[in-house]
C-alpha cells in the first residue's frame, strides 16, 4: 500500500511538471504572436480595414470553444482523450510552420491573396486547438484536483510569463533589425518551435483511466438537450455561463487597444515589444493574487476580482481622449489587460471544472464553450463599429459588459473539491 502511494505521488509530480512545462512553452510562444499585440499589428500592415483585425482575433478566440460540444458527443464515451489531443497538436504545429514559411517566401504576391491564405492557415491552426480543447480540459480535470490547479496555472504563467517578458524585448529587436515581412516571419517561426514544445510536453502527461465511462456515443441532439437541462437546473452553471458571456463582450475590444494607441497616441511599430512585456508582466504579477485566491478562497473569488479589474482598461482608454497621456499611461493599460486576461484564463476553466461531475465533464465543458462561443465573434463587429462609427463606442460596450460581469460573479459560490491525487 505504501509503495502504491509513493508511486501515485511520483506520477502526480511527473504529470504536474509536464503540465507546468506545457504552460511555460505556450506562454513563451504566445509572446511572439500575441493576439493583442503582434497579430493585430501584422494584419494592420496588410490591410487598413479593422474588420480583418477583428476577424483574425475572432478566429483565434472562437475556434477554441466553438467545436467543443460537437467533439464532446464524439469523445465522452471514450476511455482515453489523449490520442485526439496528439493528432490535433501535430496539425497545429504543421499549420503554424506553413504560416511562417509563407510569410518568408511568398511576400511578393498580392496582399489580398496573402491575407486570404494567412487567414485560412490560421483558421486551421485555431480550429485544431478547439477540437483538442475537450481532451485538454478533461485530462486537466482528471489529473489535477481543484486545490492544486491554481498553483499549476500560477507556475505555468509565473515561469513562462517571466520568459515572455524577455521575449517582448526580443520581439522589439527583431522588428527593428529585420525588414518587413521577414521580421514577422521570424516571430512566427520562433512561436512555432515553442508551440510544438508545448504540445509535446502535454502529450507526456499520463492520463488516468476514467472510473465512469458512458457506454456508447450519444447523438449530438442528446448533448444539446442535456446542456439546456443543466443550464435550467444548475444555478452555478447558469451564473458562470452568463458571466462568461459578459467577459466575452468585454474582451472583444482587446485587439483594438494597440491599434488605437498606435493611431491616436503616436507610438512606433517597434514599441510593440514593450507592450508585450508589460502585458506579460501584468499576467505574472496577477498570478500572486489569482493563484492564492484560487487555492485559498476558490475560483469564484478569482472571477470577482477579474471582473473588477476588467473595468479599468476601457475606462482608462476613454479617459485618454480628454487627458494628456504618456507612454507609461498606455503601458499601464496593457498591464491591466494582462491581469484581466490571466484572471479569465485561470478563473473560468477552473470554476467550470469545479462544478462539473466527472462522468459529465465533456458535456459541461463542451456545452459551455460552444454555446458561449458566439460572443467571441464580436471582435468582427468591433472592427465594423470602428470602421463606421468610432473606437469610443466599442470601448463603452466593453465597459458596460464588465459592470454586468461583476454582478454575475458576485452570484457565484463554488465549493472546492478536496485533493485526491496524492493520497
Amino acid at each position: 500500500m505504501k509503495e502504491s502511494g509513493n508511486s501515485g505521488k511520483t506520477e502526480f509530480r511527473r504529470n504536474y511538471h509536464w503540465g507546468i512545462l506545457n504552460g511555460v512553452f505556450y506562454n513563451i510562444a504566445y509572446a511572439f504572436i500575441g493576439g493583442s499585440t503582434v497579430l493585430p499589428l501584422f494584419i494592420n500592415t496588410i490591410t487598413a480595414s479593422k474588420f480583418f483585425v477583428g476577424l483574425v482575433n475572432t478566429i483565434e478566440a472562437a475556434s477554441w470553444p466553438l467545436p467543443q460540444i460537437f467533439v464532446a458527443s464524439f469523445l465522452e464515451h471514450k476511455e482515453s482523450k489523449r490520442p485526439l489531443y496528439i493528432k490535433m497538436a501535430i496539425l497545429r504545429s504543421i499549420s503554424m510552420l506553413i504560416i511562417s514559411l509563407f510569410i518568408f517566401f511568398f511576400s511578393g504576391i498580392s496582399r489580398t491573396f496573402f491575407l486570404a491564405f494567412f487567414i485560412l492557415l490560421f483558421f486551421i491552426y485555431s480550429i485544431a486547438g478547439g477540437i483538442s480543447g475537450i481532451s485538454f480540459m478533461d485530462i486537466i480535470g482528471k489529473v489535477f484536483p481543484s486545490n492544486r490547479r491554481g498553483s499549476l496555472w500560477g507556475w505555468r504563467m509565473g515561469i513562462g510569463g517571466s520568459l515572455g517578458v524577455a521575449a517582448g524585448f526580443f520581439v522589439r529587436y527583431i522588428i527593428k533589425k529585420f525588414d518587413y515581412p521577414q521580421n514577422f516571419g521570424i516571430l512566427f517561426l520562433i512561436a512555432t518551435f515553442f508551440m510544438s514544445m508545448a504540445f509535446l510536453s502535454f502529450s507526456m502527461i499520463k492520463e488516468p483511466v476514467m472510473k465512469k465511462v458512458t457506454e456508447e456515443r450519444k447523438k449530438f441532439s442528446v448533448f444539446i438537450s442535456r446542456g439546456i437541462g443543466m443550464l435550467k437546473k444548475d444555478r452555478m452553471f447558469k451564473n458562470l455561463f452568463l458571466l462568461r458571456i459578459c467577459l466575452g463582450i468585454n474582451t472583444m475590444a482587446v485587439p483594438f487597444f494597440i491599434i488605437f494607441i498606435k493611431q491616436h497616441h503616436g507610438i512606433k511599430l517597434s514599441t510593440v515589444g514593450l507592450f508585450i512585456s508589460t502585458q506579460t508582466f501584468g499576467a505574472i504579477i496577477s498570478n500572486l493574487l489569482w493563484g492564492n485566491l484560487s487555492n485559498r478562497k476558490g475560483n469564484h473569488f478569482v472571477l470577482r476580482g477579474t471582473a473588477m479589474v476588467s473595468l479599468l482598461p476601457p475606462l482608462l482608454i476613454l479617459l485618454s481622449n480628454i487627458l494628456h497621456v504618456s507612454l507609461f499611461f498606455d503601458l499601464f493599460i496593457f498591464f491591466l489587460l494582462g491581469v484581466t486576461i490571466q484572471g479569465i484564463w485561470l478563473g473560468l476553466p477552473n470554476a467550470l471544472l469545479d462544478i462539473s461531475p466527472e462522468e459529465k465533464r465533456p458535456t459541461y465543458v463542451g456545452f459551455m464553450n460552444t454555446m458561449t462561443a458566439p460572443v467571441l465573434f464580436l471582435p468582427i463587429i468591433g472592427g465594423l463599429l470602428i470602421d463606421y462609427i468610432s473606437f469610443n463606442i466599442l470601448f463603452i460596450f466593453s465597459l458596460l459588459a464588465s459592470i454586468i460581469a461583476f454582478y454575475f460573479a458576485m452570484k457565484l459560490n463554488i465549493e472546492r473539491h478536496p485533493i485526491k491525487a496524492e493520497k
